[in-house]
């Protein structure tokens, strides 16, 4: 079958993670992805995960500091599709292979560029480590509380990777994409900084409005500060000793899981009886109460309670990322694939990002060594013409998804957050709700829709009763995508089926994001953020070592409260922000897909396969595999070189992982004395020295303030910031480097009024993005309903009989 990418090539230079895990996508659904990598090798090759993300993939070694080496780097471009880099700043043009210089003689050139923290300000010759993107960003304040100190607490999963690899994915197909209608490339540009302000869709908006109107938004000292999780997301030991996730929020499913655990009573007795909602003060007795429960049965016995047909409590046992590697569904799904690999065997790895009906991805085989494929691919310089892209017959238009009309019937947060991020794109984004609204509109007003359904527009509508189901259809032989979160069976009893919308509009795409699947063994079941998070292995990372007694150990109630408090914390919740960003990639793959096959499709993305492709460093297994580093139970980090340190008035995080890092380190502190000592002379010494060396640092750091430090070590090219104490807010707020960077702009707001938002997350050099608010409940039902060419008078009977609906502004 034809794949998405067939025919293109890539020409990677990135280095890591978020380039290579982007590159990797791209040759699973059919391009030639060619690795350039330097004599002396990438030096992120180190990383377990990179058996995996360099899979399918041909490596050639060119010296760019040689006039050679350059020479061959610009004609591998002039016979690419696409170019990536993540170097820093100013290195391309060093280098002679920037987008300027390329696109001279190849104007149909895509050119992907990744940064660390932007190309200006004081930032942007920082390192773009995961960690010390999270650390200055405030990204690790939403983990604060997981252990009883104070301040930011070091975060396992690579979220900032994540979210960098799928805006590139995003970038560069919308790209090609517009290549495909115009013939034009163009440069698509992100940032760490940039993308990991997806993870924020509460704390940026909260904070503005308790400024503007403390009245109605009351100060919160929790602002930019991840919340407990409530009582529906309990962990819970079971009577074997395992623990088991429950993810039930939402009143029908809270409901469900009460009576399956045998605790109708609590409704029964005034404390409880609105629960999931109750007082605070008797939240510790209700979960004290479920708690015991669970520990009456072992897993498996719950677990046939829970996944049994007609059950609907969302629930899973905390796995590692490599036993969910047979998780039944995972396997199903085709989440994972089987391979063999000359240096470690057989290799159980991550199968496609997204599944496909009509353009399926598959692994391409296994990483290739250093050089192996230099000869092959410098051979072709000699006779070498790249096939003109399609010349196009339309001009570039101003937004880059201008024309493209997306429905939104996506619920919470991953449905209607991942189409926002299309929306960015320029695409036009229709959002249905139910006649009461989205379940996301709950809590603070419902404010934090500013991120999940920015730049939508808002209709409500009945899609039980047949006129609702009418109206749905006009709209969808309009548009060119769809996505729902509907479990199997429901889409077709509201009409919105895959199979029904293609007989109406053979050209839409249709995107089910589900939590399990459409199909296989838990493909019924619902499915909540800390369940993706339980499965995927992130949970019990976060945890951090020995962090849970053995099975056999009998622990007393108290300690299993103390435990489980801890481990809600733990396995947060952006489990759905992970899974909206693969959302928006399944989305541009379909439409770049549809463009060049002239064929709609069925696309499938799940929640449990997107946190896996945010676990991708450990979510793999070979014979001999290390295990994954985890750290502290504290939560400082994964040793001394790597890890937070309290300083005069807050936190500092340094990251130094490879050794000239650490020599730099050592003479820039005035500690050269290190450097000789034989416990921390080798990394291996390092190693086993590690709670020494740690001693020695936090000495070190305790006496200055943080950018103190900050300022010392990066002008030293040392990673080591201020690691921000209050939350993503408060750094985004009032940090200059963000605003000389464009991250933030000005937009007003039904109901609301002004305020800023982050700016799109991708940028491209020859369409603009869009950056819009959200609606108010229903907001354009009535201009939405006339585009299709009802009357006033029809509209306001339709919501006078229940049919659509919205709020009065």
């Amino acid at each position: 079958m034809a794949q998405v990418f067939d025919g293109i090539t890539v020409l990677d230079f990135t280095r890591g993670m978020p380039g290579g895990i982007a590159t990797m996508v791209m040759s699973d659904f059919g391009a030639e992805v060619i690795k350039v990598e330097s004599p002396s090798g990438d030096r992120f090759r180190e990383s377990p995960g990179s058996i995996q993300w360099n899979r399918g993939k041909k490596s050639v070694i060119l010296d760019l500091k040689t006039a050679e080496g350059r020479e061959q780097a610009q004609k591998l471009a002039q016979v690419s599709d696409v170019v990536v880099e993540s170097f820093r700043p100013g290195v391309t043009k060093r280098l002679g292979i920037d987008y300027t210089s390329l696109r001279a003689n190849h104007p149909e050139l895509v050119y992907a560029s990744l940064t660390g923290f932007g190309s200006e300000g004081p930032y942007a010759n920082y390192k773009g480590y995961d960690a010390v993107v999270a650390a200055k960003t405030g990204r690790m304040m939403m983990f604060s509380g997981q252990n009883p100190r104070q301040g930011p607490n070091y975060v396992v999963v690579h979220g900032v990777c994540h979210s960098a690899a799928t805006a590139l994915i995003r970038g560069i197909t919308t790209a090609l994409y517009l290549r495909e209608k115009t013939g034009q490339g163009q440069l698509v540009e992100t940032s760490m900084l940039k993308t990991i302000t997806t993870y924020d869709h509460i704390s940026w908006i909260h904070g503005q409005m308790i400024a503007k109107d403390p009245v109605n938004h009351p100060p919160d000292t929790r602002v930019g500060i991840g919340r407990p999780n409530p009582t529906g997301y309990l962990p819970a030991r079971t009577k074997d000793g395992h623990w088991i996730q429950l993810g039930n929020i939402v009143h029908r499913l809270f409901r469900s899981m009460v009576h399956s655990l045998e605790m109708d009573f609590i409704y029964d007795d005034p404390r409880y009886k609105t629960a999931p909602s109750v007082a605070v003060e008797h939240v510790a007795s209700l979960e004290k109460m479920m708690l015991e429960k669970i520990q009456e049965k072992t897993l498996d016995e719950w677990m046939e309670l829970f996944a049994g047909e007609g059950s609907d409590v969302a629930a899973e046992p905390y796995m590692t990322s490599e036993t969910a590697l047979e998780h039944p569904q995972i396997v199903h799904n085709g989440h994972v694939a089987n391979a063999q690999h000359s240096g470690v065997g057989e290799l159980r790895q991550l199968g496609p990002m997204v599944i496909m009906s009509e353009t399926p991805g598959s692994a391409k085989g296994a990483a290739p060594e250093p050089g192996q494929h230099t000869d092959e691919v410098l051979a072709r310089l000699d006779s070498a013409t790249k096939t003109p892209a399609n010349e196009g017959q339309e001009p570039m238009p101003k937004l880059a998804l201008e024309g493209v009309t997306l429905l939104d019937l996506g619920t919470v947060i991953n449905g209607p957050l991942g189409c926002a991020l299309v929306a960015e794109l320029g695409a036009r984004v229709i959002r249905i709700e139910a006649l009461d609204g989205d379940w996301g509109r709950q809590g603070l007003q419902g404010i934090s829709v500013q991120r999940t359904m920015a730049g939508s527009e808002g209709v409500c509508l009945n899609l039980k009763a047949p006129e609702g189901q009418k109206i749905m259809h006009q709209l969808a032989a309009k548009a060119d995508m769809l996505l729902h979160s509907m479990r199997p069976g429901a889409p077709e009893r509201t009409g919105i089926g895959y199979e029904q919308l293609a007989e109406i509009n053979p050209n839409l795409i249709y995107l089910y994001a589900g939590g399990y699947g459409s199909t296989g063994p838990y493909s019924h079941r619902p499915s909540m953020a800390p369940i993706a998070g339980a499965v995927s292995g992130g949970g019990v990372a976060q945890m951090g070592r020995d962090s849970f007694p053995p099975p056999e150990h009998t622990m007393t109630i108290d300690e299993i409260v103390a435990v489980s408090t801890q481990l809600k914390r733990a396995n947060d919740g952006t489990a759905d922000h992970t899974t909206a960003m693969v959302n928006s990639v399944g989305l541009v793959l379909g439409l770049y897909a549809r463009e060049r096959t002239g064929k709609a499709q069925y696309v499938e993305s799940t929640m449990i396969a997107a946190n896996a492709y945010a676990n991708a460093d450990d979510f793999f297994w070979h014979q001999g595999k290390l295990p994954r580093r985890l750290p502290d139970r504290d939560g400082y980090g994964l040793d001394a070189l790597h890890r937070l340190y309290p300083a005069k008035s807050g936190w500092v995080f340094l990251a130094c992982p490879f050794e000239e890092e650490w020599q730099a380190l050592c003479q820039t502190i005035e500690r050269p004395d290190l450097l000789k000592d034989p416990r921390f002379a080798t990394q291996s010494a390092r190693e086993k020295h590690d709670n020494e060396l740690i001693e020695e640092l936090t000495q070190v750091f305790v006496p200055r303030e943080p950018l103190e430090w900050e300022k010392l070590l990066t002008d030293a090219d040392v990673a080591c910031v201020k690691a921000e104490d209050r939350g993503m807010y408060y750094f985004f707020d009032v940090d200059s480097h963000v605003r000389e960077n464009g991250i933030l702009t000005q937009i007003e707001a039904t109901g609301l009024g002004e305020f800023w938002r982050y700016t799109p997350v991708v940028v491209f050099s020859k369409t603009a993005g869009k950056a819009g608010p959200a609606p108010i409940k229903g907001e354009h039902t009535r201009p939405v309903l006339k585009e299709l060419g009802y009357t006033d008078d029809q509209i306001t009977d339709f919501k006078e009989r229940g049919i659509v609906d919205w709020d009065e502004v």
